[in-house]
């Protein structure tokens, strides 16, 4: 019996151990996709201020070509 206890416990132990660093690398990994996520969002930011700062004003009329 005493056996029997002993191996259910080093299973336990060793299931914890693994559920224990399976939790540390999956907070590492969520981590750094946090911080891939914010630098793409800034990059978008950084991108949408360059295109206003070349496409024309929404207050402009449309003018058609001299062909017309």
């Amino acid at each position: 019996m005493k056996d029997n206890n002993e191996d259910r416990l080093n299973k336990i132990e060793s299931k914890y151990s693994f559920q224990e660093d399976s939790l540390e690398r999956m907070s590492k990994e969520l981590r750094t996709q946090q911080l891939e996520i914010q630098k793409l969002k800034d990059e978008i930011a950084s991108l949408k201020e360059s295109l206003s700062e070349f496409s024309p004003k929404e207050d402009t009329k449309e003018e058609n070509p001299p062909h017309y």
